[in-house]
């Protein structure tokens, strides 16, 4: 991965999300700017990673590596949570799918140069899944049953965190209270995706923001965005898969959308599966 390419990509990319949340880009780049400043983060992921090669024995994806130098070998989807929750600064964050952690870890980074907020994350431990999390990947970053998911996130930064080890479309309907922000990276599968956004959107205050991951791999995203009449962001990786658009933003009250503030939540299951 050419480092230097992507980050430009990244930066194109924040403009475009600044235009869609009425935000200014320099607020957006600034904390972009500020992440990468941040040495000691990359040293505490570094020290993370040589942790679960030494003691967990994982080594699979960018575990691999023996130390990385920026955040941006985390794809830009990570640099996206961070610059969102220190742009929105939400109160309380919702994430499904937490795999090692990468996702988590720059949601709690975010969190803690905030300096408020707290994040709720839901998780399956792969020994426990019955189906394939990632169709595109198969099993081939599957972790053995003594890991537990998040294993990526330092200590020091787990004091906003709450993870709950379950099925997500079994723990949502549990869960009480407005979250403002919600992130979805658990199974994409067109069925599995559809249901776990019927019910989140409820959960969610009526000012949310939304992030889908991997919206590539099934039509659940478009068909959500379709039936609730939302308009998201499309946005492209700028790392490991290149330039192909894989995540879904919505802003729940985008000026765009149907009775933007106030729009609720609509019937998704008359939305044709794909061929």
């Amino acid at each position: 991965m050419d480092i230097s390419l992507s980050r430009e990509c990244n930066r194109l990319n924040l403009v475009q999300v600044a235009k869609y949340l009425g935000e200014s880009p320099e607020t957006l780049l600034g904390h972009y700017d500020q992440l990468l400043s941040q040495t000691a983060f990359v040293a505490r992921l570094n020290q993370q990673m040589a942790r679960a090669r030494d003691q967990l024995r994982f080594d699979k994806g960018i575990f691999g590596k023996a130390a990385v130098d920026s955040v941006d070998w985390f794809a830009f989807e990570r640099i996206l949570l961070y610059v969102l929750v220190r742009t929105l600064k939400p109160t309380r964050i919702l994430e499904t799918g937490v795999y090692y952690g990468g996702n988590t870890v720059f949601l709690l980074k975010g969190l803690e140069d905030n300096g408020s907020g707290s994040l709720i994350s839901i998780d399956l431990p792969d020994s426990k899944i019955k189906s394939v999390r990632h169709p595109g990947v198969g099993e081939t970053e599957l972790y053995p049953s003594h890991i537990r998911p998040g294993f990526l996130v330092p200590d020091d930064l787990a004091k906003r965190w709450q993870l709950m080890e379950g099925s997500s479309l079994e723990e949502i309907p549990k869960l009480t209270g407005a979250f403002d922000f919600y992130v979805h990276d658990s199974e994409h599968s067109f069925d599995f995706l559809q249901r776990e956004l019927e019910m989140t959107l409820p959960k969610l205050s009526h000012l949310a923001t939304l992030l889908v991951d991997d919206i590539d791999w099934s039509n659940a995203f478009f068909a959500f965005c379709v039936a609730n009449q939302f308009v998201p962001l499309l946005l492209t990786d700028n790392g490991k898969d290149g330039l192909r658009v894989r995540t879904g933003l919505v802003r729940r009250a985008h000026p765009a959308n149907s009775n933007a503030a106030f729009v609720g939540q609509r019937d998704c299951s008359a939305a044709p599966a794909p061929a």
